[in-house]
C-alpha cells in the first residue's frame, strides 16, 4: 500500500490551528475572512475554505502545495467562470435580500409538499451552536427535531441529496461519513421520502421530477461550508427560481406551536430571464465546480508527511473485510458493532502496511535520516493506534449497553485530542465512509440500521481515554462490568478475526502505551453568564391567583417573608427622575385615548357634515351589495318578543271567523281576480311576439319570456306562458332538426325545451289538463325519450308514417339531463314561506339558523361561500332592533374592508328612529370610530372589541350585548391576532354566531366552545343563587330584557356542504397562437395514494356533467366492469323513468361513483391509476413570456364565450396593475386601428370650437357685469346652449364602441358614476381607476386607498366593470360575485384557504347557474394540489403573554363589577383551545402564569397583593408590542429619555435638534419597528439612493439597559423551564422525535467505571438528554439563544413565549440578521417611493408600517402626558414634536 512518490500526493495532515478548533469543539466557530472579498467585492461575512480548515482539520497550505498537474487545469477552468460566478452571487443575493418572512406551511394540510435540499439541512444542523463535534446522536436529534417541527404541523416534504453533493466533503472526512450515515438513517429508519438518484440540479431527470411534482418551495441554504459549495448552492437556487418554484432559506427559520416561519423568495419573471440568458455559463460553471471537487479527490493522501494512504487500496480492503465479516455473521448484526469492528480492522491493517512501506523507504534514504526521524516522531506508533482502537471499541460497547438517561450524566472534561492523532482519526472517518457505502450496496446482508445515529460518541471516547491516561495510571482501577466487558471483548475479538495475519494483541489491558492522547484546555468550552439562580418565588397574596393556580402553588418553591430578596423589594422607591412624574397613576383605558384619525363623534359642524356624507355613502355602498331595490326595514317601535303560543288555542281561534274577516277575504279575492285579468291582458298582448321571437332566435326569445315570468304575479298566466314557450321551443327544435343536415344539432334548443317541460311538470302540475299532458308527452317522444313519454301519456302517436328519429337527441333522458342540463336541475328549495322572512323562502338549514337566534342559542355555522349563511346575522340584528332600544349586537370582522361592507348593508337594510345622540350602527377600528357607545349594532375588529371587554369601566356597556357575530371565525388559526379571537370567544357571556366557510374540524371547535358556555352557565347559576343584595340588585337592573330574553347555553353546529351553483374548472394553454381551454375534471387532481391515505376530499364536488364524464371514463377503462349496468344513467335507481331529475338525485349518483372508485382501489389499483390519468386534460407547453403577452387576448376569449364578468387573481401588486393596463392598451390599439382619421379631425375641430366658445362666453359675461353694457342675457344663454351642443357631439364622437369596451352602460346611470368618481377625486390612483373603469376594467389590491377600493367594488357589483384584476384583498369574505374566476399567476400565497375563498366568488346566485374557474399560467401539479387540499384545522395558539396577564390583573382589581371581571379573567386563563382536554398543558400554563406574576412584581408593575402600580398603565397601552412595552418603561425608569431629550433652548417653546429626533427614532425603531432582513442582506452591497436600509445599533447606554433587562428575563424564563420540566413526557424525551428510536432502558449498576464516568454531578434534569451528549446542562437554559434546541420538547413552550428583546439576532450559522431601517429612513427623507425602492417594501406594507409606527408614537406621547403633571416636560414635548413630524411626512403629497 505504501508508495515512494511523495510529489503527487495530497496531505491529510492536521493544521496548526487544530488545537484552537478542538478547544471549541464546534463547527460553528468560524471567523470572517477577507479572502473572498477580493474575489467578490460585494460580499461580506462569507465563510471561507481557510475558516473551515480550522474547524474541520484540513491543511490548506499543504493542499495547495501538493496540487497535481491535472488539478491546476481544473483550477484554470474555475478561474474562467470566476466573473460569472461573481455576477451570479450578486444576482442571487439581490433576490434573497427581498425575501419575505412568511408562514411556510400556510394552510396546506395533507396535499401540498415541498422540497428540502439534503445538504442544506445537513450543514444547517452542523452549524447549530449547541452541537459539539463528534456527538453523532445529538446531531441526528437536531436533524430529526428540525423535520419533526414540520411533521407536527402535518407538512409533506421530500428530501433530496444530489450525488454531486458528496464530492464537496472529500476534504472533511468526518462530515463525509456523517452525511452518508444521515442519508442511510433517513432511508432505513424513517418514513421520510428521500431521493438520492439525481446527479445534480441540472440533470434531465431532476427537470422531469420538478415538472411532474411541482413542489411548493425548496428549502436551501445560501451558504456552503466552502466558497465553491456556496457557488454550487447559488446554481441550485437560480435553477429552482427559474422553474417557478419559490426558495426558502434554511437559515432564519423560527417555529412555534402551530407554525414554521422562514424567509421566502418569490420566483419572478426576471429569474427565468437570467437563467435563459446565462444558461450556457451556468452549465459550464456547474461542470467546473463539480470537476474541481472530483479532481481534488487524490487517490493517495499523505499522513504525517511521509505515510501514504492509497484510497483505492483502502476501498478494496473494506470490501474484502466485509466479505469476511459476512461469513462470520451471516445473520447480520447491530450497525454500531459492525462498523466499529470493520473500521478498526481496516484502519489498523492499512496503518501497519503504511508503516512497513515507510520503514523500507527510510532505510533507503540514509542521507535524510535526521529529518525522517523527526517526521517519524510526529506519527502514531502502531501500538498507540491499537490502543486508540481498543478504547473506541470499549466506547461503542458502552453505547450498546447504557441507556441515554445514564449517558446524559457524563462528566465534563476539558480536553481535546492531541494534534498528532488527527491524521489517524481522519483516516478512520474515511474508512467509516467507505464501510457505510459498501454495506449499503450489499443487499443480501441484513444489518440492523436502527442505531445508525449512534455510531460513535467522541466525548465518551475521550472520557475513557482520560481515565486510562490520567486516572488509571495514578492507581484508580475500576471494574468495567460484566455486560460491557462481554460486548467489548466480542467486538475486539471480531477485530482480531478480521485482521488475520496481524498481531494487534488481546482486549486486556485496554491501554498498553504511555503516549498522551489528550491535551487539557485551560478554560471551559462553554462560558456561562451566570449560575442557576435560587429557585425561590416571592409569595403574592391574591384571591384571583388562588382561584386559578391554587392547586399547583403547594408544589412551587416560595421564599419566606423575611427573606432579604423580599425585604429589598419592599424598600424600593418609585421612579423619581422628575418630581412631576406620577408612575402610580393609572392611565385612561385604550378606548379613551384619542385615535389617529379624526373622531366622527366630534361636535364640530364640519365633522358632522362629513359624518352625514359618510352615512349617505354607506347607503349607496349597501345598495351595490343588496341591489338598488332592496327593501328598507323601518323599525319605529320596540315590540318585545311574544311568548310561545298554545297551538291548540290558535286552531280554535282560527276556526271562528268574524264578519270582518270574511269581508277582508272577499276583498283579497276580488283584488286577486283583478290582478289575474291584468296579467292575462298583458300576456295576450305579448304572447305572439314572444312566440315568434323564440322561433327566430331561441336565446333572445327565452330571455324575453323569462323576464315576463319574473314580473308576472299570476300562476295561471305563468302556466299559459310556459305552455306557449314550450310549444315555440318545440317548433324551433323541429325546424332546426329539418335544416341541420350534417352539422351537429344545437342542443341549446333541446335544453330550453326540456327546461320548460321541467318547470311545467314540477310547478304547475295541478293546473294541467289532459291536453297539456299530451303536449308534454309529445315533446318528450320527439326528443327520443319514449319511456318518459309513455309514463306521462301512452296515447301519443306520430302522425302517419313520419320518421321522428331525426328529432331525437340521440341519447337517453337521464344522460341528456346530466350532460346538458346540469345547471338547470331543480334544487331542493322549500315552497312554504317562513313568516320570519319576507324577502325569500329560506332553506331548511337556514331555518335552523333562525331558530338558533329565536332561542337565544349559540351556533358554529360552516357553509360554503355564497350559500346564504350571512343572512342570519342580519336577522339577528333586526330581532334586537325590534325587541329593545338598549340591547346591542356586535359584529366582529377580521378586516376593515369587511367592516365597510357590513356597515353599508346595515344602513341599507335598517332604519329606526333613535333618541337624540343615538345611532343604529357604530364602527370601531384602530384608526377610526363613531357611535361606539350609543349604537345598537357595533361593527368592529377583534382587537378593538377586546379593548372594550377588558376595560374595567365599560362593563355596563358590555352587559348590553345580546349577541356577538364572529365572521370568518377560521381566523382563529391565523398567523397574527389569532389569540385575540380566542379571548373574545371565551370572554363573552351572551350567545354568539361563529361563521366560516373553511374549517375542517368544526366538531372540535364546537366541543371547545360548549365547554366555555358550560363555564358561564355555572357562573350565572352561582350568581343567581347568591344571597348578596348587591348581586340581586345587579340582576334586576334591566327587567324588560331579562323577562323576554332568557339566555341559552347550548352551542349548535350547523353544517351545510352544498353550493347553490356548481363550479367547473378549466386549464388554459396556448397552441399555435390560439387558446386551448380544457375542462379539468376534479378526479384528475387525485392519486391512488392520496385516496388511500386521506380519502376523496369532502368538498371535491362534481357537476352533473362531470359525473357522466367519470362514468364514461370508468366504462372506457374497464369494459368488463361488473357494475356497469347499475351505474348506467338510464338504469340508475334515482334516474330511471324520471321526467325531472333533481340536483339531489345527481348528488346521489356522484356519491355512489366516489364509493365505487374506492372499491376499485381495493380490487385493482392499476385500473384506478389508468382512470385518473385518462381524466387528465391535454395541455400544451408555452413560454411564460408568451402567456403574459397574450393575456389581453385571453380576456377577449372569455368575452367571446360569455364568461364575463370575471376576477383575475394574482398576488403581485405590480402585476395586477400591469395586467389591467395591458387589457386597456389592447382595447385602445384595436380601436385606433379601426377608427377613421376623419373622426380624429372632427374631435380636434370640436375641441377648438369649444375653446373659442368658452372664451367668447367669458368675455360676454365680463362685459355684462359692467355698467351700461349692451350685452343681452339671451346671447349668454346662446353661448351656454352652444357649449352644451358641442359637448354632446364630443361625447358622441368619443364614445367608446361596445366592441372596444367591457362596460355595461345600462348598469350604472351617469349621475351615480359621477358620484363614485367624485368621491375619489383626491386619491393617489384616481386617474388610473377612472381611465380603466370607463372601459369596464378595474384593479383591486391592499395598497390602494380604501375609497378607491370601494369605488371599484361598487362598479363591479353593479355590473359596470366586467374585468377585475385583484390580489387576495378580495379573498376574505368580500361580496364580489362574478361569473368566472381566473388564477393568472402561481404564488406561495395561493394556498388551499385562499383558493377556496377566491373561487367562491364564481357563480352569482340568481344570475349564474354555474361558476367557472380558469387556471391560466398555473402548473398542472399545483392545480391538482389546490383541488385536493383540505382546509385548515383549528388547534389553538399559546394563549398567554405577560402583558395579557397584567391586563387581566388590572381588570380584576379595578373593575366596577369585580365578580364579572374575575369570571372573564378566569375564563381566558382556563379555557385556551391549546390546552383543551390536556391537563398537563393546563398545569404548564399555570406555572407560566405564576412566573409572569413574579416578573411583574420584580419589575414594579404589581405589589405583593397583585395590585397594579408603577408604569403598568403605559405597558398595557402598548400590550401589542410586548416585550418592547416593558423595555420602554425600563428606559423611562433609568432616566435615559430625559438624558437624551435635551432641547436646544430651555425657554418656551422648546425645540429639539434633528440629532435628538433621529436618535429617538432609532431607539423607537429598535422597539416598535422591528422588521428583520434576511442575513444575506448585509452581503449585498448596493448604493441606495436615499435610505440607509440597515438599522444602526442602539446607543450604548440604551443597549446596556436592554442587556440588563434581558438578563432578568433569561433568569426568570430559565427558572420557569426548570420547574415546568417536571411536566415533560420523559418516555418520549428518550426517543428521537421522527424515527422514534428509543434510547431508554435499565441503567447499568454493575460497572464502577460507568459510575465514575457518568456521576451525574451536573444538573441536567430540564434539558434534552440528547443535548446533554454535547455537554449541555441546565445552566444553558438561561441562554435564550439556545433554549429551543436544548429544552425538553414535550412541554410545548418556545423561546418566543419569553418577553426577551433581541439586541442582535443570529441565524443557526451564526450570521446576523439586521433590522430594516424603514422607520428612521422615512423620518429622514419622508418618501414612500424611497422606502419601496430601497427598503424592499411594497407600497401597502410601507404605508401600513409607517402608519402603525406613528400610532405607537402617539400612544406613548398621550400616555406620558397623562403620567406627567408638567406640560413642558422634555420627554413629553420630544414625543409630541416627533409625532407631528411623522404626521406631516406621512400625509404629504408625493
Amino acid at each position: 500500500m505504501a508508495s515512494i512518490d511523495y510529489s503527487s500526493s495530497t496531505s491529510d495532515s492536521e493544521s496548526d490551528t487544530t488545537e484552537a478548533s478542538e478547544s471549541t469543539d464546534s463547527f460553528s466557530s468560524f471567523d470572517e475572512s477577507e479572502d473572498d472579498t477580493e474575489n467578490y467585492n460585494d460580499i461580506s461575512d462569507e465563510k471561507t475554505y481557510r475558516e473551515l480548515s480550522c474547524a474541520f482539520g484540513t491543511n490548506e497550505e499543504n493542499l495547495k502545495e501538493n496540487v497535481p498537474g491535472n488539478q491546476k487545469l481544473q483550477i484554470k477552468g474555475l478561474t474562467e467562470c470566476k466573473e460569472f460566478l461573481r455576477n451570479l452571487s450578486i444576482f442571487i443575493w439581490n433576490s434573497l435580500t427581498k425575501s419575505q418572512r412568511v408562514s411556510l406551511l400556510k394552510d396546506f394540510v395533507e396535499s401540498e409538499f415541498f422540497l428540502i435540499d439534503g445538504d442544506s439541512l445537513f450543514i444547517t444542523c452542523i452549524w447549530n451552536k449547541t452541537f459539539k463535534k463528534g456527538q453523532n446522536l445529538h446531531f441526528f436529534y437536531l436533524v430529526e427535531q428540525f423535520l419533526h417541527n414540520f411533521n407536527q404541523k402535518e407538512a409533506r416534504y421530500v428530501i433530496v441529496f444530489f450525488k454531486d453533493g458528496e464530492n464537496m466533503y472529500f476534504d472533511y472526512p468526518e462530515l463525509l461519513s456523517l452525511r452518508t450515515a444521515l442519508i442511510q438513517h433517513l432511508e432505513h429508519n424513517t418514513q421520510v421520502p428521500i431521493h438520492t438518484e439525481f446527479s445534480s440540479c441540472l440533470s434531465p431527470e431532476w427537470e422531469i421530477f420538478l415538472k411532474e411534482s411541482y413542489p411548493y418551495f425548496l428549502i436551501v441554504s445560501d451558504k456552503g461550508i466552502t466558497t465553491h459549495q456556496t457557488d454550487y448552492l447559488n446554481i441550485l437556487i437560480i435553477h429552482t427560481l427559474h422553474k417557478k418554484i419559490n426558495v426558502v432559506l434554511a437559515s432564519g427559520q423560527e417555529t412555534n406551536i402551530l407554525r414554521v416561519f422562514g424567509y421566502q423568495t418569490q420566483s419572478l419573471y426576471t429569474h427565468g430571464e437570467f437563467f435563459e440568458k446565462h444558461e450556457k455559463e451556468l452549465y459550464q460553471a456547474h461542470k467546473a465546480i463539480i470537476k474541481s471537487f472530483q479532481m481534488s479527490q487524490a487517490t493517495e493522501l499523505l499522513l504525517y508527511k511521509y505515510l501514504k494512504l492509497n484510497l483505492g487500496d483502502t476501498k478494496k480492503e473494506v470490501h474484502q473485510t466485509i466479505s469476511v465479516l459476512r461469513n462470520m455473521w451471516p445473520e447480520g448484526g447491530d450497525i454500531r458493532s459492525t462498523v466499529c469492528s470493520l473500521s478498526c480492522s481496516v484502519v489498523l491493517k492499512t496503518y501497519k502496511n503504511m508503516q512497513d512501506g515507510a520503514e523500507t523507504i527510510r532505510k533507503q534514504r540514509e542521507d535524510t535520516e535526521e529529518k525522517s526521524t523527526q517526521d517519524y516522531a510526529e506519527a502514531l506508533t502502531l501500538q498507540e493506534a491499537v490502543d486508540l482502537c481498543r478504547m473506541l471499541c470499549l466506547s461503542v460497547a458502552f453505547l450498546q449497553i447504557l441507556p441515554l438517561s445514564q449517558r446524559a450524566k457524563s462528566r465534563i472534561i476539558h480536553c481535546h485530542w492531541e494534534k498528532k492523532l488527527s491524521p489517524f482519526l481522519r483516516m478512520m472517518k474515511r474508512c467509516e465512509f467507505f464501510i457505510l457505502k459498501e454495506i449499503k450496496s450489499t443487499n443480501e446482508w441484513k444489518v440492523d440500521f436502527t442505531f445508525l445515529p449512534d455510531l460513535t460518541d467522541n466525548l465518551l471516547w475521550k472520557n475513557i481515554a482520560y481515565y486510562y491516561e490520567v486516572e488509571n495510571c495514578t492507581g484508580l482501577n475500576l471494574e468495567v462490568g460484566d455486560k460491557i466487558m462481554q460486548e467489548y471483548e466480542k467486538m475486539w475479538n471480531t477485530v482480531l478475526s478480521l485482521s488475520q495475519g496481524y498481531d494487534f494483541g488481546g482486549s486486556i489491558p485496554v491501554r498498553r502505551t504511555s503516549q498522551h492522547f489528550l491535551t487539557q484546555t485551560q478554560t471551559s468550552s462553554r462560558a456561562y453568564k451566570h449560575e442557576i439562580p435560587k429557585l425561590g418565588l416571592i409569595p403574592l397574596k391574591s384571591q384571583f391567583v388562588e382561584d386559578y393556580a391554587g392547586d399547583i402553588l403547594e408544589d412551587l418553591p416560595f421564599l419566606s417573608s423575611d427573606d432579604p430578596v423580599i425585604t429589598s423589594f419592599n424598600q424600593r422607591k418609585e421612579f423619581d427622575e422628575r418630581i412631576h412624574w406620577h408612575s402610580n397613576r393609572l392611565l385612561s383605558d385604550d378606548y379613551s385615548i384619542p385615535k389617529f384619525s379624526s373622531n366622527a363623534e366630534s361636535r364640530d359642524p364640519k365633522k358632522q357634515r362629513e359624518k352625514q356624507k359618510l352615512y349617505t355613502f354607506y347607503q349607496h355602498f349597501g345598495e351595490s351589495l343588496l341591489g338598488r331595490h332592496s327593501s328598507l326595514r323601518i323599525i319605529n317601535q320596540v315590540t318585545p318578543s311574544p311568548p310561545p303560543k298554545n297551538t291548540s288555542q290558535q286552531k280554535k281561534i282560527k276556526s271562528k271567523k268574524s264578519n270582518a274577516d270574511k269581508i277582508i277575504e272577499e276583498n283579497i279575492k276580488r283584488k286577486q281576480e283583478e290582478i289575474e285579468k291584468k296579467e292575462q291582458d298583458r300576456w295576450n298582448s305579448m304572447s305572439v311576439s314572444i312566440e315568434n321571437e323564440i322561433k327566430e332566435n331561441v336565446n333572445n326569445g327565452i330571455k324575453i319570456l323569462e323576464h315576463f315570468l319574473r314580473t308576472c304575479n299570476s300562476n295561471s298566466v305563468k302556466f299559459l306562458a310556459e305552455i306557449v314557450g314550450m310549444e315555440a321551443c318545440f317548433m324551433s327544435w323541429i325546424d332546426h332538426c329539418l335544416n341541420v343536415e350534417e352539422k351537429p344539432k344545437d342542443m341549446n334548443i333541446a335544453v330550453q325545451l326540456m327546461k320548460r317541460i321541467h318547470i311545467i311538470h314540477e310547478k304547475y302540475s295541478q293546473l294541467m289538463e289532459k291536453k297539456h299532458w299530451k303536449k308534454l308527452a309529445k315533446c318528450l317522444k320527439y326528443l327520443g325519450f319514449d319511456n318518459l313519454s309513455d309514463s306521462l301519456c301512452s296515447q301519443v302517436k306520430n302522425s302517419g308514417t313520419e320518421d321522428i328519429s331525426k328529432y331525437s337527441v340521440q341519447m337517453g333522458a337521464a344522460r341528456f339531463q346530466l350532460s346538458h342540463m346540469g345547471h338547470y336541475l331543480f334544487r331542493e328549495e322549500r315552497s312554504d314561506p317562513d313568516p320570519r322572512v319576507h324577502h325569500f323562502i329560506p332553506d331548511t338549514w337556514q331555518r335552523e339558523l333562525l331558530d338558533v337566534v329565536d332561542n337565544n342559542e349559540s351556533a358554529v355555522i360552516v357553509a360554503p361561500t355564497s350559500s346564504g349563511k350571512t343572512y342570519v346575522s342580519y336577522y339577528c340584528m333586526e330581532k334586537i332592533l325590534k325587541t329593545s332600544d338598549e340591547a346591542l349586537v356586535v359584529y366582529v370582522s377580521p378586516t376593515k374592508a369587511l367592516i365597510n361592507q357590513v356597515v353599508g348593508t346595515v344602513y341599507s337594510l335598517f332604519n329606526k328612529t333613535k333618541p337624540k345622540g343615538g345611532a343604529i350602527c357604530g364602527v370601531f377600528t384602530r384608526d377610526y370610530r363613531h357611535d361606539v357607545m350609543n349604537s345598537q349594532i357595533l361593527v368592529t375588529v377583534p382587537q378593538c372589541l377586546e379593548i372594550l371587554l377588558l376595560s374595567p369601566h365599560y362593563q355596563k356597556w358590555v352587559k348590553r350585548i345580546r349577541y356577538v357575530i364572529f365572521d370568518e371565525v377560521h381566523c382563529l388559526g391565523g398567523e397574527i391576532g389569532a389569540e385575540i379571537w380566542e379571548h373574545l370567544l371565551v370572554m363573552i357571556r351572551c350567545p354568539f354566531l361563529a361563521l366560516s366557510a373553511t374549517i375542517s374540524n368544526p366538531e372540535y371547535l364546537t366541543k371547545w366552545l360548549a365547554s366555555v358556555r358550560r363555564y358561564w352557565q355555572n357562573f350565572e347559576t352561582t350568581a343567581e343563587n347568591s344571597t348578596s343584595s348587591k348581586n340581586t340588585l345587579k340582576s334586576s337592573k334591566n327587567p324588560k330584557i331579562s323577562k323576554t330574553e332568557k339566555l341559552s347555553y347550548r352551542v349548535r353546529l350547523v353544517l351545510y356542504k352544498e353550493r347553490y351553483n356548481d363550479l367547473e374548472k378549466y386549464v388554459c394553454s396556448l397552441k399555435d397562437d390560439d387558446f386551448v381551454i380544457s375542462h379539468y375534471h376534479p378526479c384528475a387532481a387525485l392519486t391512488v395514494n392520496h385516496i388511500e391515505k386521506y380519502g376523496i376530499p369532502l368538498d371535491l364536488g362534481f357537476s352533473p356533467r362531470e359525473s357522466i364524464q367519470l362514468y364514461d371514463a370508468m366504462v372506457q377503462i374497464w369494459p368488463e366492469w361488473p357494475r356497469v349496468q347499475d351505474f348506467e344513467p338510464e338504469e340508475f335507481s334515482y334516474f330511471k323513468d324520471k321526467v325531472v331529475i333533481t340536483k339531489t338525485d345527481a348528488k346521489k349518483y356522484e356519491e355512489q361513483l366516489k364509493e365505487e372508485i374506492i372499491n376499485w382501489i381495493h380490487s385493482d389499483k392499476d385500473k384506478v391509476n389508468q382512470l385518473l390519468n385518462y381524466l387528465k386534460p391535454q395541455t400544451f407547453d408555452s413560454a411564460e413570456r408568451q402567456k403574459r403577452y397574450k393575456f389581453a387576448d385571453f380576456v377577449e376569449k372569455l368575452k367571446e364565450i360569455d364568461k364575463l364578468p370575471a376576477i383575475f387573481f394574482s398576488f403581485n401588486i405590480h402585476e395586477i396593475e400591469n395586467s389591467a393596463f395591458h387589457v386597456l392598451k389592447n382595447m385602445k390599439f384595436k380601436q385606433n386601428t379601426y377608427q377613421s382619421l376623419d373622426a380624429d379631425k372632427e374631435i380636434k375641430k370640436l375641441r377648438r370650437a369649444l375653446w373659442k366658445t368658452r372664451r367668447s362666453l367669458r368675455a360676454n359675461i365680463n362685459a355684462y357685469t359692467k355698467k351700461n353694457s349692451r350685452i343681452k342675457v339671451e346671447k349668454i344663454f346662446l353661448y351656454f346652449a352652444e357649449i352644451k351642443e358641442i359637448k354632446r357631439k364630443f361625447r358622441q364622437l368619443t364614445k367608446v364602441p361596445a366592441e372596444y369596451s367591457y362596460v355595461n352602460s345600462n348598469a350604472v346611470d351617469h349621475q351615480t358614476l359621477w358620484k363614485i368618481f367624485h368621491r375619489i377625486r383626491y386619491e393617489r390612483n384616481r386617474g388610473k381607476v377612472k381611465a380603466l373603469a370607463l372601459r369596464g376594467i378595474g384593479f383591486h389590491h391592499g395598497s390602494m386607498a380604501y375609497k378607491e377600493r370601494q369605488a371599484v367594488e361598487m362598479l363591479f357589483r353593479q355590473g359596470y366593470i366586467k374585468v377585475m384584476s385583484a390580489t387576495g384583498s378580495l379573498a376574505l369574505g368580500i361580496n364580489m360575485p362574478c361569473k368566472s374566476v381566473v388564477f393568472t399567476e402561481d404564488s406561495v400565497f395561493l394556498d388551499a384557504l385562499n383558493f377556496r375563498q377566491m373561487s367562491g366568488r364564481a357563480g352569482r346566485r340568481g344570475e349564474d347557474l354555474i361558476g367557472s374557474i380558469f387556471f391560466y399560467n398555473i402548473p398542472l401539479p399545483k392545480v391538482q394540489r389546490l383541488l385536493k387540499s383540505n382546509v385548515p384545522r383549528l388547534r389553538g395558539q399559546f394563549p398567554l403573554s405577560i402583558s395579557l396577564i397584567l391586563r387581566l390583573i388590572l381588570l380584576v382589581t379595578t373593575a366596577d363589577d369585580k365578580d364579572d371581571a374575575k369570571a372573564k379573567a378566569l375564563s381566558i386563563l382556563q379555557h385556551s383551545m391549546m390546552s383543551f382536554d390536556k391537563p398537563k398543558m393546563k398545569n404548564m400554563l399555570k406555572v407560566y402564569f405564576i412566573f409572569s406574576l413574579q416578573f411583574l412584581f420584580r419589575e414594579g408593575y404589581l405589589d405583593q397583593e397583585c395590585i397594579p402600580r408603577g408604569f403598568s398603565g403605559l405597558a398595557i397601552h402598548l400590550y401589542y408590542h410586548e416585550p418592547s412595552n416593558f423595555v420602554l418603561v425600563s428606559f423611562l425608569e433609568k432616566g435615559l429619555f430625559h438624558k437624551l431629550c435635551q432641547p436646544m433652548k430651555q425657554k418656551s417653546p422648546k425645540v429639539f435638534s434633528e440629532d435628538v429626533m433621529k436618535t429617538l427614532v432609532l431607539i423607537l425603531a429598535h422597539l416598535f419597528g422591528k422588521r428583520y432582513l434576511p442575513s444575506c442582506a448585509k452581503k449585498y452591497k448596493k448604493i441606495f439612493s436615499q435610505s440607509k436600509v440597515i438599522l444602526d445599533d442602539l446607543p450604548k447606554d440604551f443597549a446596556i439597559a436592554i442587556e440588563e433587562y434581558n438578563n432578568k428575563i433569561e433568569n426568570d424564563f430559565g427558572s420557569f423551564l426548570l420547574l415546568v420540566s417536571k411536566l415533560a413526557d420523559m418516555s418520549k424525551e428518550y426517543q428521537l422525535p421522527l424515527s422514534e428510536i428509543d434510547f431508554s432502558g435499565e441503567e447499568c449498576r454493575d460497572s464502577e467505571l460507568v459510575s465514575h464516568l457518568m456521576p451525574g454531578t451536573e444538573n441536567r434534569s430540564a434539558v434534552s438528554p440528547f443535548a446533554c451528549l454535547s455537554e449541555i446542562v441546565d445552566k444553558d437554559l438561561f441562554n435564550i439563544e439556545v433554549v429551543n434546541d436544548i429544552m425538553l420538547r414535550t412541554i410545548d413552550v418556545h423561546a418566543e413565549n419569553a418577553p426577551f428583546l433581541w439586541l442582535k439576532k443570529y441565524d443557526r450559522d451564526g450570521s446576523r440578521r439586521h433590522l430594516n431601517a424603514y422607520a428612521l429612513d422615512f423620518y429622514k427623507h419622508g418618501s414612500m417611493k424611497a422606502l419601496i425602492k430601497d427598503n424592499w417594501l411594497n407600497w401597502g406594507d410601507a404605508f401600513t408600517l409607517i402608519k402603525d409606527f406613528t400610532l405607537v408614537i402617539q400612544t406613548v406621547r398621550i400616555s406620558l402626558r397623562e403620567l406627567c403633571d408638567d406640560e413642558q416636560d422634555d420627554v413629553v414635548l420630544a414625543f409630541g414634536q416627533l409625532h407631528e413630524a411623522y404626521c406631516r411626512k406621512l400625509y404629504k403629497k408625493e
